[in-house]
């Protein structure tokens, strides 16, 4: 019985060590340990060297009480973390002596501030909004439900693993390229995705056409596709041909499109002046038969006047070159030639007793003779005034005042 006792006694307390083995305390205070418990390793540089015996809550802190296995020197400046164990959340703490320079540890308990608390892997979900952490929970919901059942694809993809991992560093490096736009691309697959939402019926009905169609293409064994397909080559040589043959004609189209355009335009802003020409129109258009049925035998008798006057052309064509000189000439005095037939109208124009009389100044030859012999400027004269000058071409006489 003391035998089975003795046993029993070392299984319970076998998490603690031998109670005959020598062992060093030496506590810490954490604001959190998660799912730290009682018998979890503590560890110095990943290597076990105790393990946890007991852990007390005071003060709304977590008071961890460590056994070292042997003597271990703790010192002032000692730290302590709670560690992950792995991803189901088991805990180990971390311990770091500290330097001798530091002294020993006061009173054997590692204060807070030198202490790293417990952080799950829930923790990570906390900075995420809600609408991610739905969206990350329904992802990993999907994921378990997908997985499910597929252990033999799953072992043929870690089989793969090897291979698909090389492609996959080609396709990182291609994803990471400036020239791939990555973000560019899901924004529009995010566009394309959100034009699919509420049309899913449709897009069934198409899948459901789709399915039609491939059931028809493949229909006699793929025959009449098979044929098709054997003759494209043939059909494409053709079509390239056809198409070169159309650079010529479409090239003339462009041009005549382009010539066209000023004038579309311009039809365009005249939409209304036309439409309203053609609405009133109507009436003198339905008089032009009995007109042009009365000017026939005119037009008939001016057709050969106009073949008689025909050799004529040329000669009054440059009779009109010839005057083109002297009427650039004469062009700028046009307002005093008009002005020449008005005065000689006044000039016929009084009338006495019904009998008209013409009127005229004459210039004595004494006086400009005597005027000559004074000098050129006593009787100024100007034969040639500029155009539009002879009206207000004006001298001083002999005797005083305008001449």
């Amino acid at each position: 019985m003391a035998g089975i006792a003795l046993i029993l006694y070392l299984a319970v307390s076998a998490h603690t060590g031998l109670p005959w083995q020598e062992s060093t305390t030496v506590r810490a205070a954490f604001t959190d340990t998660h799912s730290l418990m009682e018998g979890n390793e503590v560890r110095q540089n990943s290597v076990r060297i105790g393990s946890v015996s007991d852990i007390e809550y005071r003060d709304g802190r977590a008071l961890v009480t460590m056994r070292l296995d042997g003597e271990h020197d703790v010192y002032g400046d000692a730290r302590a973390e709670i560690w992950d164990f792995s991803s189901l959340g088991a805990k180990f703490v971390e311990l770091y002596p500290g330097n001798p320079e530091a002294g020993r540890l006061a009173d054997g308990t590692i204060p807070v501030a030198k202490t790293t608390s417990s952080a799950d892997i829930h923790e990570l979900f906390d900075v995420l909004d809600d609408r991610s952490r739905a969206a990350a929970t329904s992802a990993i919901r999907e994921l378990g439900g997908g997985a499910g059942g597929r252990s033999r694809d799953v072992r043929d993809f870690v089989r793969s693993a090897p291979d698909l991992a090389d492609d996959l560093g080609s396709l990182s490096l291609t994803l990471s390229s400036d020239q791939t736009n990555l973000i560019g691309l899901l924004r529009s697959g995010d566009q394309l995705a959100s034009r699919f939402a509420g049309r899913s019926e449709r897009i069934s009905k198409l899948v459901e056409q789709a399915d039609s169609t491939l059931r028809a293409l493949t229909i006699d064994d793929a025959g009449p596709l098979t044929e098709t397909l054997r003759d494209l080559p043939g059909t494409l040589a053709s079509l390239d041909g056809a198409f070169d043959a159309l650079d010529t004609p479409l090239s003339d189209t462009r041009s005549a499109v382009a010539r066209l355009r000023p004038g579309a335009r311009a039809l365009a802003r005249a939409e209304n002046d036309l439409r309203g020409v053609l609405r009133e129109s109507v009436e003198p258009f339905a008089k032009v038969p009995a007109v042009a049925t009365r000017a026939t035998p005119a037009v008939g008798d001016l057709t050969g006047t106009f073949a008689d006057a025909r050799p004529l052309a040329k000669q009054v064509t440059r009779g009109f070159d010839d005057l083109a000189e002297p009427l650039s000439v004469l062009a700028p005095y046009a307002p005093e030639m008009g002005q020449f037939f008005v005065r000689g109208h006044s000039w016929t124009s009084q009338s006495i007793d019904g009998v008209n009389y013409a009127r005229l100044g004459i210039v004595s030859p004494v006086l400009r003779t005597a005027g000559g012999l004074l000098g050129p400027s006593s009787v100024p004269q100007n034969v040639y005034p500029k155009p539009g000058e002879a009206d207000h071409d004006r001298a001083t006489g002999l005797l005083g005042g305008p001449r």
